[in-house]
């Protein structure tokens, strides 16, 4: 039962964080693909050095965590989710250095 609010949570968090293309005037597709390519391993990179300190070994071990396994989880996924939102700032700023502007989003007609 306790899962139930956080995949609502992550859900939500995805919906949030809906990839927009970006945009470069005078610039290729297979620029972009790779400019895009080469800003997502950036952004990967600096988030786990940002969050590296979050989980390291001493207290990310089971001697530590001893009987609270479930408190253990929830932490793993906290750092994780902190990492994917860290590595999605770090891919747009690699973005925005090399010029590129998000695009608006499609408009929804209702």
């Amino acid at each position: 039962m306790g899962k139930i609010p956080l995949l609502v949570a992550a859900l939500l968090l995805a919906a949030c964080e809906t990839p927009v293309p970006w945009q470069k005037a005078g610039v290729e597709r297979s620029v972009l693909e790779g400019d895009v390519l080469i800003c997502r391993h950036t952004g990967m990179q600096e988030s786990l050095h940002a969050t590296a300190s979050m989980i390291n070994f001493p207290f990310h071990s089971a001697p530590f965590w001893g009987a609270w396994p479930p408190v253990r989880e929830q932490f793993v996924r906290s750092v994780e989710a902190d990492r994917a939102r860290v590595e999605i700032r770090f891919t747009g700023d690699c973005m925005q250095g090399k010029g590129y502007e998000r695009t608006s989003p499609p408009k929804v007609q209702t």
